[in-house]
């Protein structure tokens, strides 16, 4: 089967090269020792020699040591192979930091391959720690923005009611000054999931009713406003950088003023102050932090059916800027493709076991078209100069986390965030199964696709969408959200709850034998989507209060048309601009969110 994937060769190719024990400590080491020398040097100077005798091996930059404001790539050289220590953007993008501290890890190993992850940490198959981020606005009643003050006391706010709940008080700022992104600990399974996002839910409302701020959490900021971006320099950069490529695309420019008269947006507003999205970023381990693994996830499960349905599930956000759109019942995916950095593509590059893609890797950073190491991997060819995919509906790798654990992760960016926790920590388990019968695959069967092929069900399960098609199931699914009829990669078309119910019967003969996950573990996962798509008494929500709060229709219904009939029961008509109808059916949102979640 003809692929992008590298193959299998390949992969076993360079861990006999480089066994991947090897490549572990020489990089504990180099990240020990450049710690190190951050703390000590105060100017851009990098001991490269000191390093290689640390690790036992020559190091070598990829664009030499003469410009050290300039991106490079460090790698750790064996000869006719090499690999990736670490990267560096260049210091337009370092926030005044010195080399040495903005040099960032890279903690993927190459070596690891479906041989040998058995070795790794990780013996076994097994349900990955999954993590995710909720972004959601800020507001007052009235629709008037939170001043910076007041910001800084909803999250301070919230910290000490997630901390009371026992959940993780972690909490973001958004590039927008009203936005705030909250987080859901790594853990496994549905109820903890379930019971961490009720957990937010809860602090939420009591937040907002502690500061007199209102939440608006749905796919993207709906109301009317002038979505002022905050002063942090990484959000600076990011501004120039978006705005700076954009403009140099004649057809993004087009898509951007499009987008502006759409929404009634300023017509001086740039590219981040159009691009309004709300999500849930999911972030999942991934096992012996395998290159080859990483990439077979992406290619795979992040553009597969499977993503497309868990993203419909959530989906749904009419509004923007105070606009009721007439045609998408979720505006998220729109705004999306207004910037050029948002592209879709074939698959991230793999600097390790590609020929090319480190030259491909280290040219987007030192271009300056890349303002973060691991969004270089995210690299766009199709495109004249290449650019970086950086917020690309797919997804991203992620080998640069910063924990001492250097955790690698797949990250899902196609997700809209959701009020429903029971939605979202359905998706979020879903996820997690997907990536443990892949890591099943993988294990089995490396990166060749055959097996894959020939289980007919795993295909429409797993198996990748062309881009055209996937670009086609979002466009169905923004029209028209958890009613939209999905087709897989087999060609295949179904309704949603048909889709998870093929996974359901699929999951129960594989994963209880193959990965010790039990039936009833799975049973729950699929019981609840089964319940929110087809409720057993054949009655679903048509009302924001029967959605988010009614005993027995919560969860249920489409939840964009149950936005814009809200809308319409508002005064509003679909198409127009009225941010007035908007705001009372955010509020409307919100104060059902109090009723749920705060005890009378």
């Amino acid at each position: 089967m003809d692929t992008p994937l590298p193959s299998n060769e390949a992969l076993i190719a360079f861990s006999e090269a480089i066994p991947w024990q090897q490549i572990e400590e020489e990089k504990r080491k180099f990240n020990a020792l450049l710690k190190e020398i951050a703390s000590e040097v105060t100017d851009d100077e990098l001991p490269l020699d000191r390093l290689a005798e640390a690790i036992g091996v020559p190091i070598k930059a990829y664009y030499g040591t003469a410009d050290s404001k300039s991106a490079n790539v460090y790698l750790a050289d064996h000869g006719d192979y090499q690999y990736i220590l670490g990267s560096v953007v260049s210091s337009r993008y370092r926030s005044g930091k010195t080399l040495a501290k903005s040099i960032v890890s890279y903690n993927m190993n190459p070596s690891v391959n479906h041989t040998n992850i058995h070795e790794t940490d990780d013996p076994t198959t097994q349900m990955r720690a999954l993590g995710a981020e909720l972004e959601l606005g800020l507001l007052h009643p009235d629709g008037t923005p939170p001043n910076e003050e007041e910001s800084q006391r909803y999250i301070e706010t919230y910290q000490l009611y997630a901390r009371r709940l026992g959940i993780t008080p972690e909490v973001d700022r958004e590039a927008c000054q009203y936005q705030i992104e909250v987080h859901v600990a790594p853990g496994v399974g549905y109820q903890r999931t379930r019971s961490a996002l009720d957990g937010i839910m809860s602090a939420l409302a009591a937040s907002s009713e502690a500061t007199g701020l209102n939440t608006a959490i749905l796919s993207c900021y709906p109301i009317y406003s002038d979505f002022k971006l905050t002063n942090d320099p990484k959000v600076k950069t990011a501004v120039d950088l978006m705005c700076q490529v954009n403009a140099e695309f004649p057809e993004y420019v087009a898509r951007l003023d499009e987008a502006k008269k759409r929404f009634h947006m300023d017509e001086n507003a740039n590219v981040v102050e159009v691009f309004r999205l709300q999500g849930c970023h999911i972030h999942l381990d991934l096992a012996g932090r395998s290159e080859g693994l990483a990439l077979l996830a992406f290619y795979t499960l992040l553009r597969s059916a499977s993503a497309v349905a868990n993203s419909a599930i959530l989906k749904g956000g009419p509004f923007v800027n105070g606009y009721c759109d007439d045609e998408l019942l979720c505006t998220r995916e729109y705004l999306r493709r207004t910037t050029v950095t948002g592209n879709l593509i074939e698959m991230p590059l793999s600097p390790h076991l590609i020929e090319g893609d480190l030259e491909r890797y280290a040219s987007l950073l030192k271009s300056e078209r890349a303002n973060a190491v691991a969004r270089a991997h995210l690299y766009d060819g199709s495109l004249q100069p290449p650019i970086s995919a950086m917020h690309s509906l797919l997804g991203r790798l992620r080998p640069d986390l910063g924990s001492t654990k250097r955790i690698c992760t797949l990250e899902s960016t196609g997700m809209p965030v959701n009020i429903s926790a029971s939605r979202q920590a359905a998706v979020l388990t879903d996820f997690e199964f997907m990536q443990a019968l892949l890591e099943s695959y993988f294990r089995k069967y490396g990166l060749n696709l055959e097996p894959m092929y020939d289980d007919q069900q795993l295909w429409a399960i797993l198996g990748p969408l062309d881009l055209a098609t996937f670009r086609e199931m979002h466009d169905r699914s923004d029209r028209e959200c958890s009613d939209m009829i999905i087709r897989t990669a087999t060609g295949k078309e179904m309704t949603l709850a048909e889709f998870y119910e093929m996974k359901r019967a699929y999951l129960l003969k594989r994963l209880p034998d193959e990965l010790h996950i039990s039936p009833r573990s799975i049973d729950e996962v699929y019981a609840s989507l089964n319940r929110m798509l087809q409720p057993p008494t054949g009655e679903q929500a048509q009302t924001i209060e029967q959605y988010i709060h009614d005993y027995k229709l919560r969860s249920t219904g489409n939840w964009g048309k149950i936005l814009l009939n809200a809308f319409v029961e508002e005064g509003g008509v679909p198409g127009t601009f009225n941010p007035d109808a908007v705001l009372r059916v955010v509020n409307r949102i919100h104060e059902a969110l109090r009723v749920r979640y705060l005890p009378s």
